[in-house]
């Protein structure tokens, strides 16, 4: 082998290595983009999967807060209500109090 076979060797060598390092570089690069993409889709997902379950929790809250409103209404009716009849029933005997007052 003479001198020059071993330089053209040599070049062959590095343009092989030149060629090895562009292909690794360019994997690289794809591997990243690859890695971003992917992690960008789980964020995405994680986003919806959290404002699915909050907007399942915040309608929850809504409906049994509308139940314990409803109660409450019903409650506080029906004591309207008594407070009414009870007054209805009272009515009476503060017009004959009264009256009687103006017979003395």
């Amino acid at each position: 082998m003479g001198r020059i076979d071993v330089l053209r060797g040599i070049k062959e060598a590095e343009s092989s290595a030149t060629a090895s390092l562009e292909d690794a570089k360019s994997k690289a690069v794809q591997t990243l983009t690859n890695a971003r993409k992917k992690a960008a889709s789980i964020i995405k997902d994680a986003n919806e999967k959290s404002q699915i379950a909050t907007q399942a929790s915040l309608s929850g809250a809504r409906d049994s807060a509308s139940v314990e409103a409803d109660k409450v209404s019903t409650e506080g009716e029906s004591a309207l209500e008594a407070i009414h009849s009870s007054g209805v029933d009272r009515r009476q005997d503060a017009i004959k109090l009264v009256l009687s007052g103006f017979d003395e």
